[in-house]
């Protein structure tokens, strides 16, 4: 336990040097859509800095690890202190999709990157456009009766000769939803605002858990756009809304909650229904909860929960809507929530950059919260990255200061230090000496870590720009990097230990056509041990990384 908190404390002393940061993300289209040519995909982030100096902002589309072809973009000013930065780009020609944009922070004359990680979108650009769609329903979790519509607004620029037709059409399971119907679509032309429907006609507690949005031409012979918009919606003979919760904003154990809801039954015989509390999917440990009358017609509802021993979070309340006889399953569907039972929540948690993203192996995910530790004693916090149920392979993490009791706000980081993918982020409390365990709560996450980049030193992108070599490697005292480029180019070199931290990060350079550049290591002057290490240098659309052995 020594060893990984010393080696916590040193890995988040390098990661101070990266004095910026991205905590909030707002796409303007959201993270799918169709784009023509010229039309601006815009975007804003919340930004934090403390350079004096200022730092400058760049959002870029990439596709398939590269920038992508023909784009446009905004530039940037210098950004000081905290607030938000407003940006924008386009494609100007070609069909393509832009997967992910490329966010990067460095300083004020660009000579370093402070902070960088990737979004991963779904971008259509090309001759037609249909994006900035808007819902009648909250497309996290909706619940309608049959044939009740749904209602899709959107924005289109169609320049297909001939005009365009737009059907957006619900799908389950990969395939279109049963018992769907939906509006038929004229032929829409130039730009504008439209609005379509559909609604399910019958089933059981059915999920519509994608639209589907075609664009084809005119006759509907030739496909011109396809992309679909996650949603969670659910069509039934009973239907549940206006749901929440009511209650102490961190009740002790014994302590009821009460979830009120507003409901329309139209099954026969009425239905029951049992909201209850779940733990990261399963019914919450030590829970009690209400019995159910039998509802009919159109009202409210309301009914009580507690946990009665231990810490735990409830991190969403099913709600089940059952036949009065209870053999038949009406309606079941999850309400995210964020109640704490016991006497030491964790709230406000929020990581930066926020999910989803990707980053490279060494990258910090930043975490944030607000605690409130009324066990009687000082305690620690532990935040540690997790994939499918277990700690996520080759994860590195700060350790936790002593927390006083009472309430306060504390910080933590981790990250992966080789190629993988993170779900949830446990939270894990102890006492001081970490002999007693007090809670352990799991917020989902959605984090990969990887070069999705061109990494091979082979490869054509990389060898047509630069060729770069080492040697001799392995080193002892010294070694020397040799650069030299095929084309005019802005290039970042970092020299990077087995663990995932960043030794040294040298300014960018500027490589001129046929111009060399060397750079020498020297092993006293990095304080560099017997081990392995990686220098990274990336260029505009590329990424390569060379081992180097220091004996």
């Amino acid at each position: 336990m020594k060893s990984i908190f010393t080696f916590s404390l040193l890995l988040f002393t390098s990661f101070l040097l990266a004095s910026a940061d991205i905590c909030d993300i707002d796409l303007t289209a959201g993270y799918h859509g169709a784009f023509a040519h010229g039309e601006r995909a815009e975007f804003e982030f919340y930004y934090s800095t403390d350079e004096a100096a200022g730092v400058r902002i760049f959002g870029r589309p990439f596709t398939n690890g590269a920038l992508t072809p023909g784009f446009g973009a905004h530039g940037s000013g210098l950004n000081f202190d905290e607030g938000t930065f407003e940006g924008w780009f386009t494609i100007n020609s070609g069909d393509v999709v832009v997967d992910e944009i490329r966010v990067t922070i460095v300083n004020d004359d660009q000579s370093e990157i402070l902070r960088e990680f990737y979004i991963p979108v779904e971008y259509h650009f090309g001759v037609n456009g249909v994006h900035d769609f808007s819902f009648s329903q909250n497309e996290q979790l909706a619940s309608m009766l049959h044939n009740e519509d749904a209602v899709i607004n959107f924005d289109y620029d169609i320049n297909h000769p001939g005009g365009a037709r737009i059907f957006l059409r619900p799908f389950t399971d990969g395939g279109l939803t049963p018992g769907y119907a939906a509006s038929g679509s004229p032929v829409y032309e130039g730009e504008g605002s439209a609005m379509t429907s559909f609604t399910i006609t019958s089933g059981l507690n059915v999920k519509v858990d994608q639209i589907r949005v075609l664009v084809t031409n005119a006759d509907q012979s030739e496909t011109l756009e396809e992309f679909y918009l996650p949603v969670n919606w659910y069509w039934s003979n009973v239907k549940l809304t206006n749901l929440y919760i009511s209650g102490p904003i961190f009740p002790e154990n014994g302590t009821e909650i009460t979830v009120n809801f507003a409901y329309e039954v139209n099954q026969a015989g009425g239905a029951r229904i049992f909201p209850r509390p779940v733990t990261n999917g399963d019914l919450s440990p030590n829970y009690g909860a209400c019995v159910s009358p039998t509802y009919s017609g159109i009202g409210t509802g309301e009914c009580d929960f507690t946990i009665t021993a231990g810490n735990h979070r409830v991190d969403h309340i099913r709600l089940t809507a059952l036949s009065n006889d209870q053999s038949t399953t009406l309606l079941q569907i999850y309400m995210p929530v964020n109640e704490f039972f016991g006497v030491f929540p964790i709230t406000n948690q929020y990581s930066c950059p926020p999910a989803p993203a990707r980053l490279f192996p060494g990258e910090p995910i930043n975490l944030n919260f607000s605690y409130d530790n009324e066990t009687g004693a000082g305690a620690r916090i532990f935040a540690r990255p997790f994939t499918d149920g277990d700690f996520s392979p080759g994860y590195s993490a700060s350790g936790s200061p002593a927390y006083a009791t009472g309430n306060g706000t504390g910080s933590s980081f981790f990250t992966l230090n080789q190629p993988g993918e993170v779900d949830q982020i446990r939270f894990s409390l102890t006492n001081e000496s970490q002999t007693i365990d007090h809670a352990a709560y799991l917020f989902d996450a959605d984090y990969t870590f990887g070069d999705g980049v061109v990494s091979s030193v082979n490869s054509t992108k990389a060898t047509a720009q630069l060729d770069w070599s080492v040697g001799p490697n392995p080193m002892n005292e010294r070694a020397t990097v040799r650069l030299s480029a095929q084309a005019r180019q802005t290039v970042y070199l970092s020299l990077i230990d087995a663990l995932g931290r960043v030794v040294r990060q040298w300014p960018a350079y500027e490589l001129g056509s046929g111009i060399s550049q060397t750079i020498e290591l020297d092993r006293k002057e990095l304080r560099l041990t017997n081990g392995m290490y990686f220098l990274r240098l990336r260029g505009a659309d590329y990424v390569l990384t060379e081992q180097v052995v220091v004996q």
